[in-house]
């Protein structure tokens, strides 16, 4: 008979379960025998085998080892369970990640459109009242503007501005020797600034009359010129001998070819002074007054006590023939259907279709009408070559360059008094000879209004007068009857 023993507390047949204590304090041990004939075993009706009954037997769990047992042959096969679930899910797992993907993709794009199709909804509605607003302020502006302009076109008005400008224009007259004397450091930024405001001003002003072409003519080029030297090239001595010779030679010339008037009361003539007197003053400032005897803020007049003359009149026709090729390009090749329509107006047009250029347009007709304009160009390359000879001696001699400069702003204050005296004042009469008409119609006006108001008061009285005659004799022949 084989025994077997087992940890923990076990049933004993031969002990009494009296006491509960007795059972957890005495370590009891089972043994496992042969079953008895008269003894009740677990085993079936065949377990009366000899072969069974010779051969070791399982032990019997009791009631207390049978939980943790169990626990361990489920917790096993839970453990086998999901390694088996987790393996089949692994192996789906690429799969289910694709169609996840998928899924996810056709939900982004059909998002993207319909976010799409949203987005641009709200940017044609938004570009619809967008429209909206810029027209509707539009609208405003140019009424605004058409009651600006309707009031700027009032003589009270007029005559204000004019004020103001002819007491700007002393003004500046006055400042700019002072400035010259006493600041000459000044007076290339007061150049810059002043030119800059009146061409813009003069932009917008030429651009509602269809003149703005006149801004392409060489004086605004030999402008923009000098302010390059100025303040991008002042070491350049080759831009220096090209800039000094146009602004002292056709620029400065050209007050006196083209009558330049300073008339103070109108801008436009005081910026046609100023964009030709200009440069030439600055530079005069520049080379003769600048406080700075070492040429460190312009270089380009270090040991250049005379122009070379052939270099600088080389840079100077190189500068002018740049811009003349331009705008032939631009004005009579490019634009020439506007120009010749009359939409836009040009110096070439209006000085070779003006009677009172005189000796300059029938010059340039010389060849026919057809060959008008490049013999005016040719003219005047040769004008500006000519001038440019001149401005040489003028960067060589300072009483020479002073003399030059009093010389053309007498001339341009001598156009403006001829232009007072002969034009001015010629419209001037002709608005006192208006306003005494409209006075002699007023009165004539009022003196029909004054007799007809007593021709109709007469009226009144004879009529008066004639009720009051006829009622008394109405009153006499009642009387007569009651009589």
């Amino acid at each position: 008979m084989v025994t077997s023993s087992i940890d923990g507390p076990t049933h004993n047949p031969s002990s009494t379960m009296s006491s509960s204590d007795s059972d957890s304090d005495v370590p009891l041990t089972r043994s496992i025998s042969a079953p008895d004939p008269d003894e009740h075993t677990y085993m079936d009706a065949n377990a009366t085998d000899p072969a069974w009954i010779s051969e070791p037997t399982t032990p019997s769990l009791g009631p207390t080892s049978l939980v943790p047992n169990i626990l361990t042959q489920l917790s096993f096969s839970l453990d086998s369970f999901i390694a088996q679930n987790l393996e089949e899910e692994l192996t789906d797992l690429p799969v289910l990640a694709n169609q996840i993907y998928k899924t996810l993709r056709q939900d982004l794009k059909k998002n993207k459109q319909k976010l799409k199709h949203q987005m641009k909804h709200q940017m044609g509605s938004t570009k619809a009242q967008f429209d909206k607003q810029r027209g509707h302020l539009k609208s405003q502006i140019d009424t605004s503007l058409a009651v600006w302009e309707k009031n700027m076109q009032k003589a009270s008005v007029v005559r204000f501005m004019d004020k103001v400008a002819f007491t700007l224009g002393m003004f500046e007259c006055c400042c700019t020797p002072w400035l010259v004397a006493q600041y000459p450091e000044w007076i290339p930024l007061v150049h810059t600034v002043q030119v800059a405001t009146l061409i813009m001003v003069r932009y917008f002003l030429y651009k509602k009359k269809s003149w703005h072409f006149f801004l392409l003519d060489m004086c605004y080029f030999v402008n923009v010129a000098v302010i390059l030297y100025l303040y991008v090239f002042p070491q350049s001595q080759a831009l220096l001998g090209a800039v000094w010779l146009l602004s002292l030679g056709p620029l400065a010339f050209a007050i006196i070819t083209w009558r330049n008037s300073l008339v103070l009361h109108s801008l436009d003539k005081v910026t046609s002074v100023y964009i030709h007197m200009s440069p030439p003053i600055t530079l005069y400032t520049v080379r003769w007054l600048y406080p700075d005897p070492e040429h460190a803020r312009y270089p380009a007049l270090k040991n250049m006590e005379v122009l070379p003359t052939a270099q600088s009149l080389t840079a100077a026709i190189a500068l002018y023939l740049t811009w003349q090729i331009a705008y032939y390009l631009l004005v009579v090749v490019r634009w020439r259907e506007k120009v010749e329509s009359g939409k836009r107006v040009t110096s070439y047009t209006w000085l070779l279709n003006d009677p009172k250029s005189g000796m300059i347009a029938k010059t340039a007709h010389t060849f026919g009408e057809k060959y008008s304009i490049p013999t005016f160009m040719g003219l005047q390359l040769i004008y500006t070559f000519v001038t440019c000879l001149f401005a040489l001696l003028t960067y060589r001699y300072f009483r020479l360059n002073t003399a030059f400069l009093v010389g053309l702003f007498l001339v341009s204050v001598w156009n403006g008094a001829c232009y007072y005296m002969e034009v001015f004042s010629k419209q001037y009469e002709k608005q006192l000879s208006k306003l005494a008409e409209e006075v002699s119609s007023a009165v004539a006006a009022n003196q029909l209004a004054h007799d007809a108001d007593e021709d109709k008061r007469h009226e009144e009285e004879e009529l008066h007068k004639q009720g009051r005659e006829q009622e008394e004799e109405g009153v006499v022949v009642e009387d007569k009857k009651n009589i």
